[in-house]
């Protein structure tokens, strides 16, 4: 399964901080293996769909996330945690 989330002016150290800590996602754009992995994309580069309406205006990043075949429950921890320290580094 593949997903996104769209992170709204949020600084790169904040992102950093989120996906350094990862310990199931790796780094990386091949979606055709069975690791999870995340992936950073700008919407600058494709802001408008085919439709032609803009589905993503000024300084956002979309992180996307691609499922593989590890236990949802470490799945799921390990997000929990890279949101907590996305979190923490909003608030410093």
């Amino acid at each position: 399964a593949l997903f996104s989330i769209v992170l709204e002016k949020t600084p790169r150290k904040a992102v950093a901080a989120m996906l350094d800590g990862y310990e199931f996602f790796g780094i990386g754009a091949s979606w055709g293996g069975f690791d999870s992995l995340v992936e950073l994309c700008h919407p600058e580069r494709t802001a408008v769909n085919r439709t032609g309406n803009v589905w993503h205006e000024g300084n956002s990043t979309i992180v996307r996330f691609a499922i593989g075949l590890e236990d949802v429950e470490d799945l799921r921890r390990d997000l929990e945690l890279g949101f907590e320290r996305l979190n923490s580094a909003l608030g410093s």
